[in-house]
C-alpha cells in the first residue's frame, strides 16, 4: 500500500511503538534496528518516514523529562524562598549561590595552565 496516507492515530501508534522499544525496553534498540523492524512489521513507508517516527519518539521522551522537571521546579523555588529567610547568613549565601547557578549567572571558576620557560644556569667557576 505505498502512497496511502496514515491517520493521526496510526502515526501515533507507530511513534508509541518506537517509544516503547527505544526507551522502555530492557534492551533499547538502535535506529538501524528500528528501521528494520518497521520494514518487517509495516513495510508500507520509506526509511525517511520511519526515521521521522524515531525523531517523534525522541521528542516525546524529551518533552516528558521537561514536564517532570517543571513539576519539581515550583516546590524547589518555594524551598529556596523559605531558606532566604533563614537566620544563618551562610545558609542564605548558599541559597543565593544556587539561585545564581540555576539562572546561569554563576561565577565560573576557570583553571588555567600557565607554561613558562625558566632558564636556570649554574656557574662552574669558583
Amino acid at each position: 500500500m505505498p502512497g496511502k496516507k496514515l491517520t493521526f492515530t496510526e502515526v501515533q501508534k507507530r511513534v508509541e511503538d518506537c517509544f516503547k522499544l527505544r526507551y522502555q525496553s530492557d534492551t533499547p534498540i538502535t535506529q538501524k534496528v528500528w528501521i528494520e523492524y518497521c520494514h518487517n512489521t509495516y513495510g508500507d513507508k520509506s526509511e525517511q518516514q520511519y526515521c521521522h517516527y524515531w525523531a517523534l519518539a525522541k521528542e516525546r521522551y524529551d518533552n516528558g523529562w521537561k514536564e517532570r522537571l517543571n513539576k519539581l521546579l515550583n516546590p524547589a523555588t518555594e524551598e529556596l524562598e523559605r531558606l532566604l529567610l533563614h537566620e544563618d547568613e551562610k545558609i542564605r549565601q548558599r541559597v543565593i549561590d544556587q539561585v545564581y547557578k540555576y539562572t546561569g549567572n554563576d561565577i565560573q571558576k576557570v583553571q588555567q595552565d600557565i607554561t613558562q620557560t625558566i632558564n636556570v644556569s649554574f656557574d662552574t667557576e669558583e
